[in-house]
């Protein structure tokens, strides 16, 4: 991009004809097209730090994206600002270099709502990397959109394809950007029925579990799937079912969970958020635990539900987790960066309990 190689000279075209009937309306979906852009482009974009700017209808968020480099990437830098070109009518783009970073500003009709600012690194710090699932959704569209504008991230979206409205779950994942994972709530099985008096009369067989629904007809729902997580009701996880594991497999599809086998993984480990009404302060307990296992390991995933509590709990963590220099990232961007961890049989998914 121009700006990158020539900061000076950048091109700053004049803002759009501002009409005073719908500006204020149309302008939160102008910074999403702008901010899409960006995310869309040939980098792979960590969870931005938000800042509420503005006062009354002009109330919006700006977002600082940072990215390090070395200067030998500087060419994918210029296509990612080179990507938004084209986003808004009214787009100005101008750029600050320092000795050592470029702050790339870009601005909507005299507004900076975005900025994204290469660090140039002769060696790149590799962050620690956090993905944040929220599932299972698919009973209630409000609850699935509460998920999305609730959490300052790009979580991941659970779906569970057995609930009535998965397949518009996911379709609202994909209109808000958000990467969606089959998300299987499995019960355990039932407890076998009590052994009869008679020691004539044959003892009941043990009552199997339900098998879960095809993986076909799963992702015939949600084909937006990139991964299939595995999660229970209780403190430890129901193991797969084994023709599930073999179809996910088939489909090369990652497996978020405890597989039960010693099979290799393309995830680290899966921290599954175990909710207490007894003591609402596990929660945060439990995601200490999630900050010092990615600190750990490098990489991690935590699955959440769709509850005010747990939702909550993950929106304060948010800044904590920025602080700490984590990374929350979409799912895909663990898959992109493999490592050593990454290549080895995790260990069992920890389902963290309040108790």
């Amino acid at each position: 991009a121009e700006e990158l190689q020539h900061p000076q000279r950048g091109p700053s075209p004049a803002p759009a004809a501002i009409t005073a009937g719908d500006w204020y309306e149309r302008l939160p979906a102008r910074i999403a097209a702008v901010d899409a852009a960006l995310r869309k482009g040939p980098l792979r974009l960590a969870a931005p730090i938000e800042e509420e700017r503005g006062a009354g209808l002009l109330r919006f968020k700006h977002r600082l994206y940072q990215v390090q480099l070395t200067d030998a990437e500087r060419g994918k830098a210029e296509a990612a600002i080179e990507a938004v070109r084209g986003a808004d009518p009214g787009l100005a783009i101008s750029t600050v270099q320092s000795d050592s970073d470029t702050e790339v500003r870009l601005g909507i009709d005299g507004l900076l709502v975005s900025t994204v600012r290469f660090m140039w690194r002769e060696h790149p710090e590799a962050r620690p990397r956090l993905a944040v699932v929220i599932g299972p959704l698919g009973d209630d569209l409000r609850l699935a959109r509460h998920a999305i504008e609730g959490l300052d991230a790009p979580v991941v979206l659970g779906v569970n394809p057995e609930m009535p409205f998965a397949a518009q779950v996911a379709a609202l994942g994909k209109l808000f950007e958000r990467e969606v994972v089959l998300d299987y709530v499995v019960a355990p099985p039932p407890p076998p029925l009590p052994t009869p008096v008679d020691p004539l009369t044959p003892a009941p067989s043990r009552p199997r579990r339900a098998p879960p629904p095809a993986l076909e007809a799963a992702l015939e729902t949600v084909p937006e799937a990139i991964g299939v997580a595995w999660t229970g009701g209780g403190v430890t996880p129901p193991k797969p079912d084994k023709a599930m594991l073999a179809a996910v497999d088939g489909r090369s599809l990652p497996f978020l969970g405890d597989r039960g086998d010693k099979a290799a993984s393309l995830l680290p480990p899966t921290f599954i958020l175990v909710e207490s009404a007894e003591r609402p302060e596990g929660l945060d307990e439990q995601l200490a635990a999630v900050t010092k296992a990615v600190h750990k390991q490098g990489r991690a995933v935590v699955i959440g539900a769709p509850s005010d509590a747990t939702l909550g709990a993950l929106q304060a963590a948010l800044p904590q987790w920025r602080a700490a220099q984590i990374e929350i990232v979409p799912l895909s961007v663990l898959l992109a960066v493999p490592t050593p961890a990454a290549t080895a049989t995790p260990p069992p998914t920890p389902k963290l309990s309040a108790r």
